[in-house]
């Protein structure tokens, strides 16, 4: 299920899902590109992990944003 997308360039966007592979629950950010027939595709820039560390991921992206509020660069 496709939750975001976020441009990355002019050919790319990064698509935040929830997937499910062999039984296993799991959330992707994954690099997507435009192929010559003008269709996205996957792309293996990415990472992809078991939901249950979504938390964590989350809580270290807030960090990041503080951070980065903190040094003035947001």
């Amino acid at each position: 299920m496709l939750i975001a997308s976020v441009p990355k360039n002019k050919r790319e966007e990064v698509r935040i899902e929830l997937t499910e592979y062999k039984g296993h629950q799991l959330f992707a950010c994954r690099v997507w590109a435009t192929n010559s027939e003008g269709e996205a595709v996957p792309t293996p820039k990415g990472i992809t992990l078991g939901i249950g560390l979504l938390p964590t991921v989350l809580q270290a992206l807030g960090d990041a944003e503080r951070e980065a509020k903190r040094q003035g660069l947001l």
